[in-house]
């Protein structure tokens, strides 16, 4: 075999020539980096330095915003305010106010960096300003005072030739501008925007100061780290072409120990052996060392017994497979089974060998093959047969769909659930199980979730084979290849419709009466706290009436307690007939106690209703094969005139139900304050 060339000495030139560019390069490269790293720091530090001064002087405006506000809010500007609610913009700056107010507003500003200020109504009209002649200006589509109008606070960084708000001649500088939303104490709404000027011109010098410093000790660390860094590598070249030139020498010679071992089957990552399988000796490639975990100098070749290394349990059918093979009862030998590495570990093999030397009797004296390391893809059939396994047993009914939404694999669970045999869903799309509840709307939002995220979960209504409605819990994935195109949509679901109809019985029983089907005590306390709420917002009037059925024990104890019932559910529903809109509520508090809450317009519109609520009580009831008659005694209560929250309002309708019985029963009575 010829031995390789050396390298001349005018290739080493060339070699350490282009070592010496490899360290220009890299020098000018790092150089260029840390001018970039300067620089960006510098920027980066005048940026967070600009948003510091935006957040301090923003809440120094707003303290000097309280501190105005206090002082002059009250006597001037709200009343500024509500005389130029009526005016035209052009009056505005005539207010006999004005004067008298910019004498007081400009001596509280002496001596601080406020260069302006300006007040604004809800109409967003200038009803103030230091400068005289912007008042009655109109800025209702200024960002600033939109901001401030919604009740929250802005302020911005200006240089003095981006702003247009001064008439006049102001020395060229930096300012801050805010605006602070004023809110009434009482009813805590935005009743004025104030906007305020403030220089910033000395501080952004300092800060200009500061970035200068801060980047020239940056740039002469980087000088210094950057001349380390050329030291570095001109010593780290130095050793690369010592080692490069050591390497080249081993490279010549380990080719040449190693000419034997340059199989077809080397370079495609099997290991090979070559056993003589008279002696014992065998001789192993430097890929086959690699797959157990020997260095190339480890494994010498040497005398070995071949199965020392084959794991017990599969050691019996390796044997057979080898003698098999031996005898000439197998055309080739090819055995899968697990081999211990260096460390002790176990990987799945595929060896493959073949007999290559017998003597004059046929007897098999040398014999060569392959390793191959199969654990990962031995570790990926099992989780896939696993995986089958799992998906076949799950509760869960799965669907399997490719990247057209057809089915192409149901288990087992897909045709309890849904009722459809596997033959009757594969090659259909999942539509066929849709309900027609759901509106196209509904399935679009599934699809574009599915498409932004990659997934959705939720219930849905499908419909059974058989025809029947079912709810369940759906989810849906994708899967995509290898080049992230999706490639599948698996859905696993599971019947909810049982549970689902157990929690709305458990909600029923939790806010109904069982007898009447009217709403309980708490439906009706909650229901009554939204009604309030909604009504002190709304500014309107709630009417809360108590109803006592008069004479009912009686008739309980005279027919007995089924009738009872009977006549309880008769009067639920009349109470129901009585009242006109799906927002009233009408409930039973406990035994022959009903409560009903009215949306009115005036306590006269309650009055009404409670009449006819005593009229259809008082018609008789027919019951079965006996004919009762009863009475209500009907007391009401109407918000806020009688209580502005639930526990008063409630206390005096019953007050009120109270004076009806004593006044005779069978009586309509408006709570009447009592006197003292």
């Amino acid at each position: 075999m010829r031995e390789p060339a050396k390298p001349t000495g005018d290739q080493r030139t060339d070699k350490d020539d282009a070592n010496f560019k490899l360290l220009r390069y890299f020098s000018s490269a790092s150089l260029l980096a840390f001018v970039v790293v300067a620089l960006s720091l510098g920027y980066v530090f005048r940026v967070l330095s600009v948003d510091n001064l935006v957040n301090g002087y923003q809440s120094e405006h707003i303290n000097h915003a309280r501190l105005i506000s206090n002082e002059l809010w009250d006597d001037y500007f709200d009343l500024l305010i509500q005389s130029a609610r009526d005016l035209p913009a052009e009056q505005l700056a005539n207010a006999a106010e004005i004067p008298s107010l910019h004498r007081h507003v400009s001596k509280m500003l002496e001596g601080t960096q406020i260069l302006k200020i300006k007040v604004y109504d809800l109409k967003g009209r200038t009803v103030y300003s230091t400068e005289l002649n912007e008042i009655g200006e109109n800025n209702i589509n200024d960002a600033g005072f939109i901001v401030g109008l919604r009740g929250q606070n802005r302020s911005e960084l200006f240089h003095y030739s981006q702003l247009r708000t001064f008439d006049s001649k102001l020395p060229d500088r930096d300012l801050v501008e805010s605006y602070i939303p004023r809110f009434d104490p009482k009813t805590g709404q935005v009743s004025g925007v104030f906007e305020i000027y403030r220089d910033a011109t000395s501080v952004l010098v300092e800060v200009r100061q500061r970035q200068t410093l801060l980047v020239g000790a940056v740039i002469a660390l980087l000088v210094v780290l950057y001349l380390f860094v050329v030291v570095v590598v001109r010593q780290a070249q130095k050793r690369l072409i010592t080692q490069s030139h050591e390497r080249q020498k081993a490279l010549q010679a380990l080719a040449l120990s190693e000419e034997r071992w340059k199989f077809a089957l080397e370079g495609s990552g099997d290991g090979v052996w070559d056993r003589n399988l008279q002696t014992g000796e065998v001789v192993f490639s430097r890929r086959y060392k690699e797959i157990y975990g020997f260095s190339d100098g480890e494994l010498e070749d040497h005398s070995e017994a071949w199965e020392e290394r084959v794991h017990p349990d599969d050691l019996p059918s390796v044997i057979a497979d080898r003698d098999a093979y031996l005898r000439g009862d197998k055309s080739s030998y090819v055995n899968v089974r697990r081999m211990q590495c260096k460390n002790g570990s176990w990987k799945w093999i595929l060896s493959r060998g073949m007999v290559v030397a017998r003597d004059a009797q046929g007897n098999p004296l040398r014999m060569i093959g392959t390793h191959n390391d199969v654990t990962e893809q031995h570790e990926h059939e099992q989780a896939l047969h696993l995986a089958a396994t799992v998906m076949q047993t799950m509760d869960e009914a799965v669907m399997v769909t490719d990247a057209d939404n057809t089915i192409i694999s149901v288990n087992p669970a897909f045709t309890r659930i849904s009722g459809y045999a596997p033959a009757e869903a594969i090659g259909k799309k999942p539509s066929m199980l849709a309900s027609g509840i759901h509106p196209p709307a509904f399935y679009q939002t599934i699809w574009q979730q599915i498409a932004d995220a990659g997934n959705w979960k939720g219930e849905i209504c499908n419909r059974h084979k058989n025809g029947y409605i079912f709810i369940e819990w759906l989810s849906i994935n994708t899967v995509c290849n290898q080049r992230g195109d999706i490639s599948n949509f698996v859905a696993v679901f599971s019947d909810i419709t049982e549970r689902k109809t157990s929690e709305a019985h458990i909600q029923q029983l939790a806010h109904f009466d069982i007898l009447t089907g009217l709403p309980n005590r708490a439906l009706f306390n909650d229901r009554l706290r939204q009604g309030v709420a909604r009504s002190q917002r709304d500014k309107g009037c709630l009417a809360l009436m108590f109803i006592d059925l008069d004479k009912f024990k009686p008739v309980n104890d005279k027919l007995g307690h089924a009738m009872g019932d009977v006549l309880l559910k008769a009067a639920a529903k009349r109470l129901l007939q009585c009242v006109r809109r799906d927002s009233d509520t009408v409930a039973r508090i406990g035994g022959d106690e009903f409560v009903v809450l009215l949306e009115i317009d005036s306590p006269e519109d309650a009055m009404v209703v409670a009449v006819k609520i005593r009229e259809a009580i008082e018609q008789p009831f027919q019951l079965d094969a006996h004919c009762a008659s009863i009475s209500a005694s009907i007391g009401v209560a109407i918000f806020p005139e009688h209580g502005s929250d639930e526990k008063t309002l409630l206390d005096n309708a019953d007050a009120a139900m109270y004076q009806s019985k004593e006044g005779g029963r069978n009586q309509v009575q408006l709570f009447q304050q009592p006197l003292i």
